[in-house]
């Protein structure tokens, strides 16, 4: 993504002459664990509620239509669940600006923080892929080390995070108008 485009996207807090150029959040496949597991616990009730069918219903201490509604009820849950663990995925973002970077974490429909720093305080760049997946998948951590008492960024599981890096780095150096000693940029590998 070209740094010279900004995005139309406008957030909470962004100043009138800021421009939006990356927007960054976790890659796809680190949802894969709670969508399978969303699938099986979805699978359960309805494959009793099969064997419920299909078995002899003399010896079971509750009727069929119980049973249906207490699937029902359990599907809800567990569809409920899927749900704020896609929302989680989707409203967490690390936005790139012209002017600064912020992150948003978003921990359930009424809590979440944003966190925020000027270019000019970014003092370091790190990016980090460990393990198979992340280095075959093209994803990894971005941690920017900021100046002062500023909090520090991490920008977990972002795809393509030696891009990122450059992206920031570029942006840094441009803002500020001095070039990192030695890039100023660290890339850990396993």
């Amino acid at each position: 993504m070209s740094l010279d485009s900004p995005i139309p996207l406008h957030f909470e807090g962004e100043e009138a002459d800021e421009k939006v150029l990356v927007v960054l959040r976790a890659h796809t496949i680190t949802n894969i664990g709670w969508v399978l597991t969303s699938v099986f616990l979805l699978m359960i009730p309805y494959l009793a509620l099969i064997y419920l069918v299909f078995a002899s219903l003399e010896n079971i201490p509750f009727s069929l239509w119980t049973a249906l509604v207490a699937t029902l009820f359990w599907t809800l849950i567990v569809l409920g669940i899927a749900f704020q663990q896609f929302i989680h995925w989707y409203f967490n973002l690390y936005i790139l600006t012209n002017k600064r970077i912020v992150d948003i974490d978003f921990f359930g429909l009424f809590h979440r923080r944003l966190s925020q720093t000027h270019l000019v305080n970014i003092q370091d760049i790190t990016c980090s892929k460990a393990g198979v997946l992340q280095n075959f998948l093209d994803f990894g951590d971005l941690r920017l080390q900021t100046a002062g008492t500023s909090a520090n960024f991490e920008f977990l599981n972002i795809p393509d995070p030696e891009g990122s890096q450059k992206q920031v780095l570029s942006l840094v150096e441009k803002v500020t108008g001095h070039q990192f000693k030695n890039h100023g940029a660290t890339v850990d590998r396993p």
